[in-house]
C-alpha cells in the first residue's frame, strides 16, 4: 500500500537530515553463508589510501545447494531493499527530477517473487491462449485433408449410354428412358430428360435428344429417332343398328356403340350424335348421325334410322328371338339364314288383305306375329327385323310410287356376296323358294311373268338411283 504524507516541508528537510545522519549498515557482518553479494566500494576519499587488494570486489557465496529457492529468494530481496537504501541516504540532495525518476524506477521494480509469479502467469496465459487456436488449425487442416480427399473421390465422367429408335402411333406417349439402354455411370443417375419435348403428333419422323445426368452434375447428351406412324384409313363405329322405340320412350343412342381407329386404338369417347331431327315423341321414321374423327384428322359418318312406333318394341323383339332360336344355328351362314327365315316366314304367315299395314314397321310385324296374316308390308316386317336380329344385312325397297298396286321388300348381302333380292310374300305364281336369293336380272324375269299371269305391270320395278348397285 502505498502512504501519503501530510507533514509540511520543513518536517521533510528535517527527516532528509536526520537520515543523512544515519548509520550505514555494513553488510560485512551478516554471515558469509548468508551473502551472495559484492561489497560496495567505500567513500571516494578513503579508496586511496586502501590498499589494492582491498578494492577488489569482495564475494561471499553460499552454495546453493544448502538453501531452498525460496530461502535464496527471500535473502536477495534482503540484499536488495538494503542496497537501495544506502543509495537514497548517500544522495539527500537529489533534485526533484531524480526523485521523480527514483520513484518511478522503484515502481518498475517489484519484489522478485511477484515477478516470478507474473511472468509464470503469463507463460500459463499463453499456453491457455494457444490452446484453442492449435484446436482450431488442427480442425481446419483436418477438414483440408478431408476435403482434399473428397476432391480426389469425386466422379467427373459423363455418364456412358446406347441411342435406340423408337417406333411409335401417331398420338401415343413416350419417356426419355425408352431412347437410351445400357446406361453406366461411376455414381447414381439423378436424371434423364429430353432437351426439347418431341411432337407426338407430328406426321414425319424427328430427332430426339436426351440428356443424362449423375448426381455430380455430369451430364451427357444422345441422340436418337422418332418414328411416327400415321392412320391411312379412316376409324371404323360398331354396334350401330336401327332404332325402334315406342312412342314416348327415352332412346338410348350411345348404348353398344364402339369406335375404333385404324391401329384399333378405342374411340368411344370421341363419338358424337347427332339426333336433332328425331322427334320421340311422335310416331316415324327419323335417321340419327354418328359420327368420329381420329387423331390424324379422318372422319366417320354413319346414319341410322330411328323408328318411334305405338307398340311394345321389347314385345316384338322377344317373340322374333324366340322363333330365331328355332330355325338359326350359329355355324350357318347367313345366306343358310336368309333362306331359313323365308322358309318360316312362308309357312306360318298366310296372306291376308284384311290386316293391312300400320303406321310403323313394328306395328305391322307386331299384327302379323298376333294374328299369323297380312299383307305384303307385314310380311316384309316381320321379315326385316328377323334378318336384322340375325345379323344379315338388309336395306328396304319399294317399288315406283304411281304403279297400279304397291309393293314392298328387301334386299340383303349375305356374307359379302353382293345385294340380292329377298321377298317373302307369297303370290299365286307359286314361286316359293325363288324369292330368298335373286338377282336383278331375275327380278326382272318374275315381273314379266307376272304381267302375263294378271297384267300386273313393274312388280319388281324400282328407281336404281336410291339403291346401290343389285348383283346382274
Amino acid at each position: 500500500m502505498k502512504i501519503i504524507s501530510s507533514r509540511s516541508s520543513k518536517d521533510k528537510e528535517k527527516n532528509r537530515v536526520k537520515k543523512s545522519k544515519r548509520r550505514k549498515h555494513d553488510f560485512t557482518e551478516v554471515p558469509q553463508r548468508h551473502i551472495q553479494h559484492t561489497t560496495p566500494p567505500a567513500d571516494p576519499a578513503d579508496s586511496v589510501k586502501q590498499p589494492e587488494e582491498n578494492t577488489e570486489s569482495q564475494s561471499f557465496s553460499y552454495p546453493k545447494t544448502e538453501l531452498t529457492p525460496a530461502q535464496q529468494a527471500a535473502l536477495q530481496n534482503v540484499l536488495y531493499k538494503k542496497e537501495m537504501a544506502s543509495e537514497r541516504a548517500d544522495q539527500p540532495e537529489a533534485s526533484h527530477q531524480n526523485k521523480r525518476e527514483q520513484r518511478t524506477t522503484r515502481k518498475s521494480r517489484t519484489d522478485i517473487h511477484a515477478y516470478s509469479d507474473r511472468m509464470l502467469n503469463k507463460k500459463i496465459s499463453r499456453g491457455k491462449s494457444l490452446i484453442p487456436t492449435i484446436i482450431v488449425l488442427l480442425v481446419l487442416a483436418g477438414s483440408a485433408v478431408a476435403g482434399w480427399y473428397y476432391w480426389l473421390s469425386i466422379d467427373r465422367d459423363p455418364p456412358t449410354a446406347d441411342p435406340v429408335d423408337v417406333t411409335i402411333m401417331i398420338g401415343e406417349t413416350v419417356r426419355p428412358e425408352d431412347f437410351v439402354t445400357n446406361v453406366e455411370d461411376e455414381s447414381e443417375i439423378a436424371s434423364i430428360v429430353f432437351v426439347e419435348m418431341p411432337n407426338l403428333r407430328s406426321h414425319t419422323n424427328q430427332t430426339v435428344r436426351v440428356r443424362i445426368t449423375d448426381e455430380h452434375g455430369n451430364n451427357a447428351i444422345f441422340e436418337a429417332t422418332l418414328i411416327i406412324l400415321i392412320n391411312t384409313s379412316p376409324p371404323v363405329i360398331e354396334g350401330i343398328e336401327p332404332i325402334a322405340t315406342r312412342v314416348g320412350d327415352p332412346i338410348l343412342y350411345r348404348v353398344g356403340i364402339t369406335a375404333r381407329d385404324d391401329f384399333g386404338r378405342d374411340l368411344t369417347e370421341e363419338i358424337q350424335v347427332n339426333s336433332t331431327n328425331v322427334n320421340h315423341n311422335a310416331v316415324g321414321e327419323y335417321t340419327v348421325v354418328y359420327s368420329v374423327k381420329d387423331i390424324t384428322g379422318l372422319e366417320t359418318v354413319v346414319p341410322v334410322s330411328v323408328r318411334v312406333v305405338n307398340v311394345d318394341v321389347e314385345y316384338v323383339h322377344n317373340e322374333i328371338d324366340k322363333i330365331l332360336t328355332g330355325v338359326i344355328r350359329n355355324d350357318m351362314t347367313q345366306l343358310r339364314k336368309i333362306r331359313a327365315i323365308h322358309t318360316w316366314v312362308m309357312d306360318n304367315i298366310s296372306y291376308a288383305t284384311t290386316i293391312g299395314a300400320g303406321e310403323s314397321v313394328y306395328e305391322d310385324a307386331y299384327r302379323a306375329l298376333r294374328d299369323r296374316g297380312g299383307n305384303c308390308f307385314n310380311f316384309y316386317a316381320i321379315s326385316e327385323i328377323m334378318l336384322t336380329r340375325s345379323g344379315v344385312p338388309n336395306i328396304t325397297i319399294e317399288r315406283i310410287p304411281g304403279t297400279p298396286t304397291r309393293h314392298r321388300w328387301s334386299l340383303v348381302n349375305p356374307d359379302g356376296l353382293g345385294w340380292h333380292h329377298f321377298d317373302t310374300t307369297p303370290t299365286r305364281l307359286q314361286w316359293g323358294s325363288q324369292t330368298a336369293f335373286f338377282t336383278d336380272s331375275q327380278a326382272r324375269a318374275l315381273t314379266r311373268e307376272f304381267e302375263d299371269y294378271n297384267g300386273t305391270l313393274d312388280y319388281f320395278t324400282y328407281n336404281p338411283a336410291l339403291y346401290p348397285d343389285i348383283v346382274q
